[in-house]
């Protein structure tokens, strides 16, 4: 009579064990990690002066997420464009005002957005001052002027009609001025651009 009770008693603990690590355990630990998985959303951290992320002509991100990102798409005014990606960090390159936004997609399809107006963008490009420039001999000084991003002076050159190339021979950054030695008697057309790459080009007709 004993040994029946003892062995009814072993076979409900066994029971018990066999439920336990056999069924709620297993099941409570898969949907668990199911779980988990399912309200796991990425992240868009903006990497930036401001709120927009815009700096130095680019806006850059970094995406947060301990899923896999399967999708990240980038836009500038609703019309789809390319970014780059360095180590963690993605860059998408300002190359006019306007809202730029941000689409990433993880494994589980959960998405993350972001969306950045970019208004403060130069778009004009460095003027010349005709007034003050001075053409003596086979000397031309031109004056120039870019209050915003300021002049790319290692891209100032001019063109004669035939194509030849000439550079200044002598740059005022100071004074925003370049000088050429010219040839007399041609077409000259100067190139002059910001350090954004806006650019403006003033022919002049050498006597």
């Amino acid at each position: 009579m004993n040994k029946t009770l003892v062995k009814q008693k072993m076979s409900i603990a066994e029971i018990l064990t066999r439920f336990f690590f056999g069924f709620l355990i297993p099941y409570l630990l898969i949907n668990g990690i199911l779980f988990f998985i399912f309200i796991q959303t990425p992240t868009i951290k903006i990497v930036g002066k401001d709120d927009t992320g815009y700096e130095e002509n680019k806006i850059k991100f970094t995406v947060d997420c301990l899923l896999p990102i399967v999708d990240i798409k980038t836009y500038h005014d609703n019309a789809e464009i390319s970014y780059s990606k360095l180590g963690d960090t993605y860059v998408i390159e300002v190359t006019e005002n306007g809202v730029y936004k941000v689409n990433v997609t993880a494994l589980n399809k959960s998405r993350a957005n972001y969306s950045g107006s970019i208004e403060n963008k130069d778009s004009t490009p460095p003027t010349v001052d005709l007034d003050n420039t001075v053409i003596t001999g086979n000397t031309l000084i031109v004056s120039i002027h870019d209050d915003q991003s300021g002049i790319n002076y290692d891209n100032i050159y001019a063109t004669y009609d035939n194509g030849d190339t000439v550079k200044p021979n002598y740059i005022d950054k100071v004074l925003g001025t370049a000088q050429f030695q010219i040839e007399s008697g041609k077409k000259l057309t100067l190139h002059i651009e910001d350090d954004l790459g806006n650019a403006t080009e003033t022919s002049f007709n050498v006597d």
